[in-house]
Order: C-alpha cells, then sequence, then structure tokens
C-alpha cells in the first residue's frame, strides 16, 4: 500500500449518489421538470453535480438553477444520516494509519464531509482536510494537492489520490503522484488513465497485515 492516500468524499469514501441522486430529482420536480433516475446518476458519475445541473438546464431551458440548486441543498442536508461509507473503507483507512502512512480529505463538499467522518468514527485515521471551505479551484486543478502535501511534507513518490472519477485521476497525475480509480458499477469510459482501477475498496487492503 502506499504511505500516503489522498481521499475524495462523494462515491469514493462515501456511498452518496443514492441521496443525491434523490435531491436532484426532487429538486427537478418542485418546478415540474421530469429527469429518469439513471440518466442523472450516469451524468453525476461521468462529470459532476454542477455540469449535471447545467445538463438538466440545456434540456429544459425554463429550468430556475439557482431555484433547484437551493432545494436540492435542503434535500440533501435533511439526508446526512442515509449517507453511508463504502464497505472496506474504514479497513483501508485503518491500515494506512497502522503501516505508518496517513490519510487526507480533499473534497468540493463543506465541513459536513468531515463531520460525517467523526460520525462514523473515521476522522482519527485522518491527517488534514481540504474542504470547499478553503476555496482552491476545483479538481482536476492540482492546488489542493500540492497545499497539503506542502503542508504536511508529503512525499509524492509514495502518495496516491482516489476518487470515482477521472477528474480525481487526473487532479493525482497534475500533482505528479499515482491515481486510483474507484468505479463499484464499472461506469466509467474517460478514466483519466489510472494506475489502478478498481471495484471494491477490499483490493486496497493487505490481507496478511
Amino acid at each position: 500500500m502506499s504511505e500516503t492516500y489522498f481521499w475524495d468524499f462523494d462515491g469514493t469514501l462515501y456511498n452518496t449518489y443514492p441521496v443525491m441522486v434523490a435531491a436532484f430529482i426532487y429538486a427537478m420536480q418542485e418546478q415540474h421538470i421530469k429527469v429518469k433516475k439513471d440518466e442523472v446518476y450516469h451524468h453525476m458519475r461521468q462529470t459532476s453535480l454542477g455540469r449535471t445541473f447545467k445538463w438538466a438546464l440545456t434540456n429544459h431551458p425554463e429550468l430556475d438553477e439557482p431555484t433547484a440548486r437551493a432545494a436540492y441543498k435542503e434535500y440533501e442536508e435533511q439526508r446526512h444520516g442515509e449517507m453511508h461509507p463504502f464497505p472496506g473503507v474504514a479497513e483501508v483507512c485503518a491500515q494506512v494509519v497502522d503501516h505508518g502512512g496517513r490519510n487526507f480529505l480533499l473534497t468540493h463538499r463543506d465541513e459536513q464531509a468531515v463531520m460525517i467522518l467523526e460520525r462514523d468514527g473515521l476522522k482519527r485515521f485522518f491527517s488534514g482536510f481540504v474542504t470547499s471551505k478553503l476555496s482552491f479551484p476545483r479538481k482536476p486543478d492540482p492546488a489542493s494537492l500540492n497545499y497539503l502535501c506542502n503542508e504536511y511534507s508529503v512525499d509524492k513518490e509514495h502518495a496516491v489520490m482516489i476518487g470515482d472519477r477521472a477528474l480525481d485521476v487526473e487532479a493525482g497525475h497534475n500533482a505528479d503522484m499515482k491515481g486510483i480509480l474507484f468505479d463499484p458499477d464499472n461506469i466509467i469510459d474517460e478514466d483519466g488513465n489510472p494506475d489502478k482501477r478498481i471495484k471494491s475498496m477490499w483490493e486496497l487492503v493487505d490481507k496478511k497485515a
């Protein structure tokens, strides 16, 4: 295992997509717009939440995007309790620490991501965090990764960025470290040329440890 892991939150550490998709559909329904669940999920996984809103706006010019985003946020915040870590996340993060390594969180989500980690007893495995509070450019820009590397004296030769989309892999490569794509349902086409592609967190666990 690499000594240092930089983790994306949504869709990597936590399976947040069921709540995110439901929130998106709710926001559309509030404006009497129908979207298909599978299409919403596909767009979120392949691109981002922001680009999924743009996709909806392209197909439905009548959409009031700011109002929809507000409705989305309200719905999602009420259902944080339904967000749970993927199987194997706790074991992998614990093993990184047990082997003398470190875990870092790198997310576009706000400070609630850290609160959710704390709620589930996972925050203790993390040495540092970057959330939207720090206002770094969005991935695949490597600025946030470089900040954590400089702040915590990370050796990039022994570091990896892991996420569920190509932009996570590309962010890692742009920061001169390895990138792992976590793609549990094998849905990503443009994968950013990851150094490793996994479907389960258990693939990262050293069974002999």
